[in-house]
C-alpha cells in the first residue's frame, strides 16, 4: 500500500513506478482528506509506503495531516513501513520528522529514500525552475534512481538512504517553521484578467480542489497545499504568486521528458 501527494506530477511518477515495480496499490493522499476516508486495511505480508515531495526541507504538511488522523488495520511487527521523498537538491531532517509522526500512529519508519527531480518551487526570491540541461540530467537519471529504491524497497532493507545537504538543522528546525507559518497562503495567487482565458486547468490540476471560477476568474479557497500545480499548469502564465513568480521559469512532469 503506497499513500502518496503530488503537486506538479514528480511524486506522482515515482509513486506510479514503484507500485509498478512493487506490484502494489496506490492511495491519494488528497482523495482520501477531502473525503475524509482515513480507515485502511494491510493484506497479509503487505508494506506501507509514503511518497511525497519535499516542502522547504522537511515533508510535505498535507501528508503529516493526513497521518495525524489515518487509522490502516492489519500493521504486525513484521510491517515494513518506508517513506520516498522527492527533492530539487536536499531533503533536510525530513526523515527525523516523518519518523516521529509514524510513531504517534504506532508505525515504524523503517527505510527512507529521496529520489531527486526537478525543482519546482519559484515562490520566493532566488528560487527557481532548474536550467534545461539540470532538469534534463535529473529526469534521465530517476528511472535508475526509483529502479534501486523499489529493489531495498523489495528486500525490505532497513536503511536511510537520502541526501540531507549542508545546514540541515537550520533549514528544517529554523526556515521550515517559517515558511509553514508565513508562505503557506494561498492569499497571494491572483490570475492576471489580461492573460487568463478562464480555461479552469487550474480548476482541474488542484489536488485539494482548493480553485473554483467565478466570472471566469480562479478564486482560492482557503485550503492550499502549497503545491503549485495551479500556476505551473496554467498554460498562459497567467497565474502567479504575489510578484514573486512573474519572471520565473514553469514546470510539471510529462511522460515524454
Amino acid at each position: 500500500m503506497i499513500f502518496w501527494f503530488s503537486g506538479t506530477g514528480n511524486s506522482h511518477y515515482v509513486a506510479q513506478q514503484l507500485a509498478e515495480q512493487l506490484n502494489d496499490r496506490l492511495i491519494a493522499v488528497s482523495d482520501a482528506l477531502l473525503s475524509q476516508n482515513y480507515d485502511y486495511a494491510l493484506q497479509q505480508g503487505e508494506s506501507i509506503g509514503f511518497v511525497f515531495p519535499t516542502y522547504s526541507w522537511g515533508p510535505a504538511p498535507v501528508m503529516l495531516d493526513f497521518i495525524k488522523n489515518m487509522k490502516v488495520a492489519g500493521v504486525t511487527s513484521a510491517t515494513y513501513c518506508y517513506m520516498v521523498t522527492t527533492c530539487g537538491d536536499d531533503v533536510g531532517l525530513s526523515v527525523p520528522i516523518f519518523a516521529k509522526a509514524l510513531r504517534k500512529q504506532g508505525l515504524t519508519l523503517q527505510g527512507a529514500f529521496s529520489v531527486q527531480m526537478p525543482n519546482n518551487y519559484i515562490c520566493m526570491k532566488g528560487f527557481d525552475v532548474d536550467p534545461d540541461q539540470v532538469r534534463q540530467q535529473k529526469l534521465h537519471a530517476a528511472p535508475e534512481r526509483i529502479a534501486h529504491v523499489a529493489m531495498r524497497i523489495a528486500e525490505h532493507r532497513c536503511t536511510t538512504d537520502v541526501v540531507t545537504g549542508k545546514w540541515r538543522w537550520a533549514k528544517s528546525r529554523f526556515i521550515r517553521p517559517w515558511f509553514k507559518r508565513y508562505a503557506m497562503s494561498d492569499k497571494p495567487f491572483h490570475a492576471d484578467s489580461a492573460a487568463c482565458t478562464g480555461c479552469g486547468k487550474c480548476v482541474e490540476t488542484c489536488p485539494m480542489h482548493n480553485i473554483k471560477l467565478h466570472d471566469g476568474r480562479p478564486v482560492w479557497q482557503g485550503r492550499c497545499a502549497m503545491c503549485l500545480a495551479c500556476v505551473h499548469h496554467c498554460p498562459m502564465r497567467a497565474i502567479q504568486y504575489g510578484k514573486q513568480t512573474q519572471d520565473k521559469g514553469r514546470y510539471y512532469f510529462k511522460k515524454t521528458n
